[in-house]
């Protein structure tokens, strides 16, 4: 029997996770954006609405909002005859570095996906939800729309062809996200970057991004750790997010493995074992730093999660 109706979970994620620039994303646990589609038997989609965190700050039309621009997506690729509303519960503030609009990219593609008798492959899902995040940030990247929608860690070896391996983490991987109250458009962030590398910088880069995958994969956190830090990507961006350093170097003096900054920011990120600590030392220390200068910030303490999951019909 078709489903009319369907409400997705779909889970923030870091990007990058330090050297994995445009390649590594992972799945957070909380916070989320809640997605409905709805069945209409009319082709074409429309946004009926979008409330809470951020909210005026999402994109309302719906050529250009990631989760309209994704179900849209997977009903063309699926050649559906009929059409769907969507509305969108944000939990994930727009501007914040933990894949706001890949969290809803995600969950239109997959709620979309739901409607269908023959829903489509995993891999075409990735390829919609990136397809959302294009018409909104103006460039197609998969690094958050991929943990979001498939969860745990994920690494992007290739985008043409679009490949994507999931990697579950260690267990006892915790997460600490903070998010200062500072907007970082991605557009922004984006323009930030060099248009070249040293190549001692590519050298590093690439040593420390393999060693971090092995980390992952082995459930080895002391590689994990010290496998985090990028040469390239962050010091370009350091200035868009004030007290940047000062906030990870507090996050390690707290106990944390590594600290760095989450996608393309302001969201700071530590990763903490779990076995050995609760993390709430760190998100303390870290949103010190940041109220000692006059800035509000939230954390999160979490650990990696699992991708978009229905909640109701």
């Amino acid at each position: 029997m078709a489903i009319d109706k369907v409400v997705v979970r779909a889970p923030a994620s870091i990007a990058n996770v330090g050297p994995g620039f445009d390649v590594f994303g992972l799945a957070l646990r909380e916070p989320f954006d809640l997605i409905t589609v709805e069945r209409k038997p009319s082709p074409g989609i429309k946004l009926r609405k979008v409330e809470g965190l951020g909210s005026k700050q999402v994109i309302l039309d719906p050529r250009r909002n990631t989760a309209a621009v994704a179900a849209a997506k997977v009903l063309e690729m699926a050649e559906a005859s009929f059409g769907a509303t969507v509305s969108i519960r944000k939990g994930v503030r727009p501007c914040s570095g933990m894949g706001s609009s890949g969290a809803s990219a995600a969950g239109g593609a997959f709620a979309a996906n739901l409607l269908l008798d023959s829903p489509l492959p995993l891999d075409r899902l990735v390829l919609c939800a990136a397809m959302g995040e294009e018409a909104s940030s103006g460039s197609l990247h998969a690094d958050n729309v991929a943990p979001s929608l498939l969860g745990g860690f994920t690494i992007i070896r290739s985008y043409d062809p679009l490949d994507v391996i999931k990697v579950t983490p260690p267990p006892r991987l915790g997460v600490v996200a903070t998010l200062p109250d500072i907007m970082v458009p991605t557009k922004e962030a984006r323009g930030a970057l060099p248009r070249s590398v040293l190549l001692k910088e590519m050298v590093h880069q690439i040593g420390h991004a393999s060693a971090l995958a092995v980390g992952m994969a082995s459930d080895d956190l002391g590689l994990v750790g010290r496998s985090v830090r990028d040469v390239v990507i962050e010091p370009a961006r350091e200035k868009l997010v004030p007290h940047l350093k000062e906030v990870e170097a507090a996050a390690c003096q707290a106990g944390a493995l590594a600290s760095f900054l989450g996608g393309s920011g302001p969201c700071v990120a530590a990763f903490f074992d779990k076995g050995s600590m609760d993390g709430e030392d760190i998100a303390s220390a870290m949103k010190a730093v940041f109220a000692g200068n006059g800035v509000a910030s939230t954390s999160w303490v979490t650990t990696w999660g699992e991708g978009c999951r229905k909640v109701s019909e």
